[in-house]
């Protein structure tokens, strides 16, 4: 009894462990101070790399400091990257073939095959390596990939690009400075009809914020509107600075107005809360418009998958503990034989 009662205390104790440490692993992870990610892109059988077609983003700027794009040897090697930061690959601009059989298709994971192309740009959340995927080509068709703001009209101008009809086709988003897409791939079986086969890129723009100031001196009112968006923050940043130094002299010269006896109120207005927005999807497929793949990371290592061990052995845990119990209430139930026919001649011999 004692032994049975000291194992299940102790399984207990081992799945409230396993918690903590997940919990503990859980934690580091999203504080992603020091670790910094890796994407590489390999050239593939029947290409070469250009060295070009990669772009790194954070916080709205283009290829930050402290990240690297190098060309080494047959692979483009993205290095410094933290969490949350956004590659760009534009596979055709990346490689070109060198066998006029083939024509690229987009990228895979290492170590798939090339009809499994997958997205090529998203947030990073791993280590990524990719490899050029070709097609072999065939009866080609024409498909146009358009970049274009809210109101329709262009940011970039057209892609065109081939693919074989009734292929799945994955196309990557452009960085536009200033500006988000909708979703940074979107994918669709290419059509017969060239006419159908239009892939359209709707970007907005990165809004961090807005002030309103009024500044009322005697009869006249002022209002004055200040709104940053995408990269131009840093600018902005530094124009405030300046406007700072001019609101110091500002305040100075209406503190003299005012024991001169000229009124001077200013007021701010300020800012509404800004909706926070979970930024673009993942990727949106073409073929179901009505039900989009928003944020589905396809083929990606998640972070789920990298504690897919702590998860298993918490389940284990639990079901030893479980199972443990479950025998020893049942152990408690059971009645020997041996004291069941005491019983029974007992009760015969009370019998007069």
């Amino acid at each position: 009894m004692k032994w049975l009662r000291t194992i299940r205390t102790s399984l207990l104790i081992l799945s409230v462990m396993i918690l903590m440490i997940g919990q503990t692993a859980f934690a580091e992870d999203a504080d992603d101070g020091g670790y910094t990610y890796t994407v590489r892109l390999s050239a593939g059988n029947q290409g070469m790399l250009t060295g070009e077609g990669i772009t790194v983003v954070r916080d709205g700027v283009a290829n930050p400091e402290g990240t690297s794009i190098a060309k080494k040897g047959d692979q483009m090697v993205v290095s410094g990257l933290e969490y949350n930061d956004e590659v760009y690959i534009i596979p055709d601009d990346a490689a070109r073939v060198s066998d006029e059989r083939y024509s690229i298709r987009g990228v895979r994971r290492s170590g798939r095959d090339n009809t499994e192309a997958v997205q090529a740009t998203g947030r990073i959340a791993s280590d990524l390596d990719y490899v050029i995927a070709y097609r072999v080509s065939g009866q080609m068709v024409k498909y146009t990939v358009n970049y274009l703001d809210e109101d329709g009209n262009t940011l970039l101008g057209s892609d065109t690009y081939y693919g074989n009809p009734g292929e799945r086709q994955y196309v990557s988003a452009r960085y536009v400075d200033g500006y988000l897409p909708q979703a940074y791939n979107l994918v669709m079986t290419l059509s017969q009809n060239e006419a159908e086969n239009v892939f359209e890129f709707r970007y907005t723009p990165v809004e961090t914020g807005e002030t309103v100031t009024e500044e009322t001196t005697g009869t006249t009112t002022t209002t004055t509107t200040t709104t940053t968006t995408g990269a131009g923050a840093a600018g902005a940043g530094a124009a405030g600075a300046d406007a700072g130094a001019g609101a110091a002299g500002a305040d100075a010269g209406a503190a003299a107005d005012a024991d001169a006896g000229v009124g001077g109120d200013a007021t701010v207005v300020p800012d509404e809360e800004v909706p926070l927005d979970e930024g673009p999807d993942d990727i949106v497929d073409l073929d179901d418009e009505e039900v989009p793949l928003a944020n589905v990371n396809q083929d990606r290592p998640g972070k789920v998958m990298s504690y897919l061990p702590v998860y298993i052995g918490i389940g284990a845990a639990a079901a030893v503990a479980l199972v443990a119990t479950a025998l020893y209430l049942r152990k408690r139930r059971r009645v020997p034989a041996k004291e069941i026919v005491e019983q029974i001649r007992s009760d015969e011999n009370k019998q007069p």
